[in-house]
């Protein structure tokens, strides 16, 4: 049994709060378990200067110093940056890039991810999320007459899987959306990005030796079955945002 009662396939409580800063141009909070994550999609003043056609989208990721214990830092470290970079891949895979040109041209929008509580799969968290905010402000943008239509492919949506040796014994367990206190101890840490029915990412590590075929198999069928809810929580979101 797992210390929150959940069973290995089950997502933490998960909720999508659309709109949450109003003034950015697209917005979400994102809450899964005690892991909470503001994520806000706006418009940059010009695209990359080596782009040569479309727009781009892109990332930034922070933690607050609070949101974990002892105090973090407010400067990301190598850590944040590889973080801001795969919520940027794994964002960019939901969109057309090419159709990303408005009226005047090319666009580029960045996605901020700021993590104020975290409690295991903040980065999960800030993809799922980010996505909420990034269609939200591709539709105003297409309200506003700056874009014909939102260039969005499929959604995107992340989850973090292992294996964890459960009560104390040595023999692991496939699970689903660790929380920090098993993150901490997993034999096996496996986050996973899917859009619609294919993977975008597979970040994966043995913390405890090597893992095996069949093991893989099963976490990545629970990453692929808690995607799917997330699908659908982010396609909630989405709908109040449109009401």
């Amino acid at each position: 049994m797992r210390a929150d009662g959940r069973r290995p396939d089950e997502l933490r409580p998960t909720t999508i709060s659309p709109g949450f800063i109003g003034q950015a141009l697209g917005s979400a909070l994102v809450t899964a378990g005690r892991t909470r994550v503001i994520c806000t999609a706006n418009l940059e003043p010009q695209t990359p200067g080596w782009l040569k056609r479309g727009g781009w989208v892109t990332a930034e990721y922070s933690m607050l110093p609070g949101a974990t214990r002892p105090r973090g830092r407010r400067d990301p470290g190598g850590r944040g940056k590889e973080i801001q970079r795969l919520v940027g891949r794994s964002l960019r895979a939901a969109v057309d890039l090419g159709r990303l040109v408005g009226r005047d041209g090319p666009l580029s929008i960045i996605c901020d991810c700021d993590v104020i509580e975290a409690d295991g799969g903040t980065r999960t968290a800030s993809i799922t999320g980010g996505y909420v905010a990034l269609v939200i402000a591709l539709r105003r943008l297409v309200a506003q007459g700056i874009l014909e239509a939102a260039p969005i492919i499929a959604p995107v949506a992340a989850v973090s899987v292992g294996m964890v040796a459960l009560g104390g014994g040595k023999e692991t367990s496939a699970l689903l959306d660790l929380p920090y206190a098993e993150d901490s101890v997993a034999a096996v840490d496996l986050n996973v990005v899917m859009r619609g029915e294919g993977m975008v990412e597979i970040q994966g590590t043995g913390e405890d030796g090597v893992f095996s075929r069949p093991e893989l198999a099963r976490m990545l069928d629970l990453a692929e079955h808690g995607c799917r809810q997330l699908f659908a929580i982010q396609a909630a979101a989405l709908e109040v945002a449109d009401a």
